[in-house]
C-alpha cells in the first residue's frame, strides 16, 4: 500500500509549462529526497502535494492522516511564544505537549520566547516540533537546512534523523544538497529538465543506521556522482 501517489500530467504558471509526466509512489514510512537545482520546481511541487495548489493535471492521492509541511521560512506567528505557536495547531495536544516537543528539539528552555529572539536555525527545530505536532502520516520539508551555516545545517540534520526515526511518518524532502539527501533518504527522487521531470530515481544502498557514518555518505556520494560538487549545479 502507497502512503502517497503522485502522477502529474503538467503544471503550468501562465503560458509556462513547469512540470510534466512526474510519477512516484511513496510508502507508507519511507523517506524520500526530491533533488534539483534552485528554481527547478521543487517547491511547486510540494505545495501540489500539500494541496496548497490545486490548479494542475493530473491526480495526487493519499492515505489517510494529516500532512504537515516544514517551509523554508519558519513562518512563525511573531506575536505568539514558541510554546504558543505550536500549541495553536488543530490535534496539536495543548501547551503541555508542545513543551514536550520544544524539549525534543533541544529548545525546551526558550519555551516562552518570541521568535525574533532565536536565530534562524532555532525557528527552524520550532518548525519541525509545529510539523510533529500534528501527528502527520507525511511530513513534507522544503529545504529545511538552506541558509543556515555548516555546523548548525549539521546539527538540523542529526536531529531531523532522529526525529523522523521516532515516527511511522513518510516524508518527503526537497533540496539541492548531495550529501544532504543521501544522508536523509532512503531514496533520491531527482528533478531536472523543462518542463522538470524526475530524471532519476535511485533507492539507497545504505541503512538509516549507517547513514549516520558521514564516510558511508560520503563513499556513496563518491560511486552516485564521483567528484560532482555538494550541490547540483544551479541553472545559468
Amino acid at each position: 500500500m502507497s502512503g502517497l501517489d503522485v502522477d502529474i500530467a503538467s503544471k503550468h504558471f501562465g503560458n509556462q509549462r513547469v512540470l510534466g509526466g512526474i510519477r512516484f509512489r511513496l510508502g507508507v514510512g519511507e523517506r524520500a529526497a526530491l533533488l534539483g537545482p534552485s528554481g527547478i520546481g521543487k517547491s511547486t511541487l510540494l505545495g501540489l502535494i500539500a494541496g496548497y495548489d490545486t490548479h494542475f493535471e493530473g491526480r495526487i492521492a493519499h492515505l489517510p492522516g494529516q500532512t504537515a509541511m516544514v517551509f523554508q521560512t519558519p513562518r512563525l506567528l511573531s506575536w505568539r511564544t514558541l510554546v504558543q505557536n505550536i500549541a495553536l495547531m488543530p490535534e496539536s495536544g495543548g501547551p503541555e505537549r508542545a513543551r514536550a516537543l520544544l524539549a525534543a528539539v533541544g529548545l525546551g528552555e526558550v519555551a516562552d520566547a518570541f521568535p525574533e529572539r532565536i536565530s534562524l536555525g532555532m525557528q527552524r527545530r520550532v518548525a519541525l516540533a509545529r510539523a510533529l505536532a500534528v501527528r502527520p502520516s507525511l511530513i513534507l520539508l522544503d529545504e529545511p537546512l538552506v541558509s543556515l551555516d555548516p555546523g548548525t545545517a549539521a546539527d538540523m540534520r542529526r536531529l531531523l534523523v532522529r526525529l523522523l526515526d521516532r515516527t511511522a511518518a513518510a516524508s518527503l524532502m526537497a533540496t539541492h544538497d548531495r550529501r544532504e539527501a543521501l544522508a536523509v533518504a532512503d531514496r533520491v527522487m531527482e528533478l531536472d529538465g523543462h518542463p522538470a521531470q524526475i530524471v532519476s530515481d535511485r533507492r539507497s544502498p545504505l541503512s538509516r543506521e549507517a547513514r549516520h557514518d558521514p564516510a558511508a555518505v560520503e563513499a556513496l556520494h563518491q560511486d552516485w556522482y564521483g567528484l560532482a560538487l555538494t550541490s547540483c549545479p544551479e541553472p545559468a
